[in-house]
């Protein structure tokens, strides 16, 4: 995602190889793939004033691809 423009609070969400949010895909008000919204679940309880996180992959410098970490 592009935050340089304009931004929420999705930018202040923090990388970790042990996240305790996902990201979807999905599609509630139109049937367009091209246009999915990007939504954010979390995958345990998650305590009051807990930093929210998310495995943002690592970039293969060679290929540009992402690399999921393990």
């Amino acid at each position: 995602m592009d935050v340089s423009k304009m931004r929420n609070v999705a930018c202040y969400m923090s990388h970790s190889s042990t996240p305790n949010v996902l990201v979807q895909f999905v599609l509630y008000d139109h049937n367009n793939l091209m246009f999915p919204h990007i939504m954010l679940f979390a995958m345990e309880n998650i305590p009051p004033l807990r930093e929210l996180s998310l495995d943002y992959g690592v970039a293969d410098e060679w290929t540009g691809k992402l690399a999921i970490c393990n």
